[in-house]
This record gives C-alpha cells, sequence and structure tokens, in this order.
C-alpha cells in the first residue's frame, strides 16, 4: 500500500513539473497594439517597422518600433490591429544580432480601419469661415494637403503657407497643432487670418461624396475640402 501511494506521489509531482516545464516553454502572454502604417527603421541594415504599443487600451500613445517578426499574423496596412501575443525565450545559443525572444500570435482580437488614413489627400478648400472659393495672391485655388500616416498637414494661407500636426481624440474628432508658417508680407491677409482661425477652432471632421467638412465643437462646418485625386 505504501508503496502505491509513493508511486502515485511520484507521478503526481511528474506531472506537475511537466506542467509548469509546459507553461514556462509557452512563455507569457500580451495585449498588443499594431499602427496602421510601417516606417523606416534601421535594424542589421535599413528596413521597415511595425509600431507598437502593449495594454489592455490604446488611448493616447507613443508608438514604439518593433524590429521582429509576428509568426502567424499577417499585416495588412491601413488598419489598427489589437492582438494577443505569445512571447518566447528562444532555446540557446542565440546568435549576436538576433533577439532572445520570438512572437508567436495567439489571437486577432480586433482589425479596425484607422480613421486618420481616410483624411490622407490632397484637398482644395472649397470654404473657409464666410469666404468661398478663397484664392491664393496669384489667384490660383488654396490646396491643403494632409498625411494621415504621419500626423501632419501642409496647407496654403493666400500668399503664405502652413505646416503642422493633428491628432486625433476619438471618433471623428480632431484637433490641428498650431503650425508654423512662412512670414511673407501680404497686401490682403483676410483669407489667411481666416485659415488660421479656422485651424485653431476645429474639433472633429466629417467625409461625404469626397468633400472634407472640418467642424467646431458645435458642429458648425468652418472648412470644407474637395478632394483633388
Amino acid at each position: 500500500m505504501k508503496s502505491l501511494i509513493y508511486l502515485l506521489s511520484v507521478l503526481l509531482l511528474a506531472q506537475s513539473c511537466g506542467e509548469e516545464n509546459a507553461r514556462e516553454n509557452r512563455g507569457r502572454t500580451e495585449i498588443w497594439w499594431i499602427n496602421s502604417a510601417k516606417v523606416d527603421c534601421v535594424g542589421v541594415g535599413p528596413m521597415t517597422c511595425l509600431q507598437i504599443n502593449k495594454g489592455e487600451t490604446i488611448g493616447k500613445v507613443e508608438w514604439s518600433l518593433f524590429y521582429d517578426q509576428i509568426s502567424g499574423f499577417d499585416y495588412e496596412p491601413g488598419y489598427i490591429y489589437q492582438l494577443e501575443v505569445e512571447v518566447t525565450e528562444k532555446e540557446k545559443p542565440i546568435p549576436a544580432d538576433a533577439s532572445s525572444l520570438s512572437y508567436k500570435l495567439v489571437k486577432e482580437i480586433s482589425k479596425t480601419p484607422d480613421p486618420k488614413l481616410t483624411l490622407t489627400n490632397i484637398w482644395k478648400i472649397l470654404h473657409v469661415g464666410a469666404i468661398k472659393d478663397p484664392k491664393s495672391a496669384k489667384g490660383e485655388a488654396l490646396i491643403f494637403e494632409i498625411n494621415g500616416s504621419q500626423s501632419t498637414y501642409f496647407g496654403e494661407t493666400g500668399c503664405n503657407s502652413i505646416r503642422g500636426g493633428f491628432t486625433l481624440e476619438g471618433e471623428n474628432r480632431i484637433r490641428f497643432g498650431q503650425g508654423a508658417a512662412t512670414m511673407m508680407a501680404c497686401p490682403d491677409m483676410e483669407v489667411e487670418i481666416a485659415v488660421k482661425k479656422t485651424l485653431e477652432l476645429i474639433r472633429s471632421f466629417e467625409i461625404e461624396n469626397n468633400v472634407l467638412y472640418l467642424r467646431d465643437d458645435k458642429g458648425l462646418a468652418l472648412m470644407s475640402l474637395r478632394a483633388v485625386d
């Protein structure tokens, strides 16, 4: 009887150790967010990297460069992903230029179109404030270019131009930074003043029939722009 009890104890201990080793071999799981665009980076040479952030919620984040691969993950640009990723220590020896960790997709939790990328285009300003079809000092249409993947904008304001960044603060919520403008003297500053003032007041956007409407916090369209291409 004692022999049987001892044998059962040994078997249970072996099973417990096996389960613990299996857990260690499986590694740990983490929740990752993957940004909608890869960026240029330098590893052993020039390459493009995923941008990642770790945690249950994304909020306002600073993306980190990820130089490795996630096994089983089929990345498609233009979408923000939430993933469950298994992180495992590699068996030694490990090459000097290689990561000591391996990464494997456990589950794709969500895949959402990035609203910033819908803004990416070259736009012609149709109206700004009370001014319809504003023109430059040379009589040309005013162009406003938005780069969603880099969260930047470049716009013509009459005879000067302005360049800056923007942030999204929720679904269709946007805020433009003050930006840096050229400082040429212009005989007529009406359009320029209207563009700069409008950018400060914009809080949301909507795209309908290739027209971008930029609205204030009450929903009033302060500026409308039509896609050029």
